[in-house]
């Protein structure tokens, strides 16, 4: 659809031109979490090395795959399948009925029309936010000078051979009910152009040659065009800079790139008024300055989908890398662990890193002598304790997992561990915490018992009802669940385990793919789930069954529910199992940073 320059329905579908780039946006973003990948194409059209260095973060989308790299695809295949069909007719009617309180004003698309829209997939798309070149302007008290905020915000499309339905999805969004626009013809960047001004704001849209612009500011979309036909000086690119560099291998190759540049501290010193709340001086207590980037790139290779990622800087310590612990090659968890298993996440956590990270964080608010909020905090919980925080911090080994065995997925029957250092101490600082919510305490073995009441709770008959948390407390880690059958055969299978692990054969394969040294690691076996089940645990989380045992009752299901819900509810669970497999990630830190690697197949 070329530029129109005058008639009513020019005005129509331009007018919403700032709904449909960010809808477009968001588009992406749910097809990315989903894991749909795009098949490398070579060199791209539009070249995210190229963005102007003012790029804040940026998410490139470079096409849907065609021919084998899509049909070998274990994902592809699954959003491919016909069984799979409501799913994807709900997630994009979803995204395209807007607000769930809106009113409508239109009668939903088809089957046919849904399809069509998603093939606008079928092309590149980068979606991203540039900064402010005077951030200062913006910075000042005068309410002159606040009249217009900044919004970098930007989408380049390439509409080749989707002209006509772009055209159709933004008339549609155009005749749609909602607030008019006063539209102005104008010219960027040597283009035609219109203005769309409205009580939230102004935009820009612009299309030209194979391309589609949209922005909220007229030196952005002029950024973008110079970017598109690769006439922006090279001194210029986001390549250049230090945060792209150091991404390096992750912003290659790659059928999706995502990339944000942490910001100065600078740019943060003047953001709030005299005598207000000041981030700058938090935030370089907390050494931000440290965290350069964060990059990533989804792929497909054969079946696989890879997913990798990074936090890079400088992770020397005392920044916020102390977040992450330093890893272990087998954590303690590994031992409750065997062919039962149906999924196994855990993680490596620096709690004494973490709490000096927010004491200097909140020392930013305290004067000489006066104490902060910090010292409070640790008075009061030091009372409580009769330990300071650091102490009971140290109790802990940092490890976090959860194993769930029950083929349904059901919450109730996941087994959540915490690592601990020495059993009595533990319990000690467990007593304190909890309290009177301890209760039925045993010891058989090593092994220590007892309940800890959640709090009351409505059931459906309108009675106080309490629902409990059973723990096990062992010489190395504490064990919880909803379920004390679940406690029970994780400890027998740490019984059996003795000193040999029983890691099931495709998750040794996986775990040998990456560093010996981990600071965690997730494996799931898609082929395990019972999905018929699962589904039914989906359903009643989203309303569509009453609850049952004295718990608390969701709502019926309402006849005016989400159309992505209403998908899910009809979906064939036995697509999932012909197409899902497993699923393997494994995270690490080192001098450069935090990095995460998987895939699911």
């Amino acid at each position: 659809m070329e530029m129109l320059k005058d008639g009513a329905g020019a005005g129509r579908t331009i007018e919403s031109d700032a709904m449909n780039w960010r809808k477009f946006t968001w588009v992406l973003a749910i097809l990315i979490l989903m894991g749909v990948p795009a098949a490398t194409r070579g060199q791209a059209g539009l070249d995210p090395q190229q963005l102007p260095k003012s790029t804040v973060f940026y998410v490139a989308w470079h096409g849907m795959p065609t021919g084998d790299a899509r049909n070998a695809n274990s994902l592809l295949a699954l959003w491919d399948d016909a069984d799979f069909a409501p799913v994807r007719a709900g997630i994009m009617e979803q995204l395209l009925s807007g607000s769930a309180g809106s009113k409508k004003t239109q009668k939903p698309m088809t089957k046919e029309e849904l399809a069509e829209v998603a093939s606008l997939l079928d092309n590149e798309l980068v979606a991203g936010y540039l900064s402010d070149p005077e951030p200062a302007k913006f910075s000042s008290t005068s309410v002159e000078l606040k009249v217009h905020q900044w919004n970098g915000g930007f989408f380049v499309y390439d509409r080749t051979g989707k002209e006509a339905t772009l055209a159709k999805l933004l008339l549609r969004a155009g005749t749609s009910g909602g607030e008019a626009a006063k539209m102005t013809q104008t010219t960027l960047a040597g283009i035609a152009a219109m203005k769309i001004e409205r009580k939230t704001g102004i935009s820009y849209w612009a299309e030209d040659g194979k391309y589609a612009y949209g922005a909220s500011e007229p030196a952005v979309l002029e950024q973008m065009v110079a970017w598109s036909k690769h006439t922006a000086p090279e001194a210029g690119w986001l390549g250049k800079t230090g945060g792209y560099k150091d991404a390096g291998e992750i912003l290659k190759g790659g059928v999706v790139q995502f990339y944000f540049q942490v910001p100065s501290v600078k740019q943060f010193a003047a953001n709030a008024n005299p005598g207000g709340f000041r981030m700058g001086p938090m935030l370089q207590n907390l050494k931000i300055d440290t965290v350069h980037c964060i990059a990533g790139q989804i792929a497909i290779e054969g079946a696989r989908t890879r997913v990798r990622g990074a936090i890079l800087g400088d992770a020397s310590p005392g920044t916020p890398f102390d977040i992450w612990s330093e890893g272990v090659a087998l954590p303690g968890s590994l031992q409750l662990v065997n062919n039962s298993v149906i999924s196994y996440q855990t993680s490596q956590i620096n709690l004494l890193g973490i709490y000096g990270l927010i004491k200097r964080a909140l020392s930013a608010s305290g004067g000489g002598s006066q104490k902060g909020p910090a010292d409070f905090v640790e008075s009061a919980i030091q009372a409580k304790l009769a330990m300071s925080v650091a102490e009971a911090l140290g109790q802990f080994s940092g490890e976090f997992a959860a194993i769930q065995t029950n083929a349904g997925l059901d919450p109730a029957k996941q087994v959540y561990v915490i690592g601990i250092k020495e059993k009595a101490e533990a319990l000690k600082l467990l007593h304190r915490a909890l309290e009177q919510r301890i209760s039925a305490e045993r010891s058989e073995g090593d092994t220590t018992f007892f309940r800890v009441s959640e709090g009351g709770i409505q059931s459906e008959a309108g009675t106080a009802a309490w629902k409990y948390y059973h723990v096990a407390v062992t010489p190395d880690m504490i064990l919880v669940s909803s379920r004390s059958e679940s406690l029970r055969e994780a400890l027998v299978r740490r019984k059996t385990a003795g000193d040999g692990l029983q890691l099931p054969a495709a998750w040794q394969a996986a775990r040998a793919q990456f560093p010996a040294t981990l600071s965690g690691m997730a494996f799931m076996d898609f082929q395990k789930v019972d999905w018929a089940a699962a589904k039914e645990k989906w359903s009643a989380q989203l309303g569509t069954q009453p609850g049952k045992g004295g718990v608390a009752v969701r709502p019926a299901a309402k006849a005016d529910s989400g159309t992505f819900e209403n998908a899910l509810r009809n979906l064939d669970p036995k697509v999932l199992q012909r197409h899902l497999h497993m699923s393997a990630s494994g995270s690490w830190k080192d001098a450069q940073g935090v990095h995460i690697d998987g895939w699911i197949e």
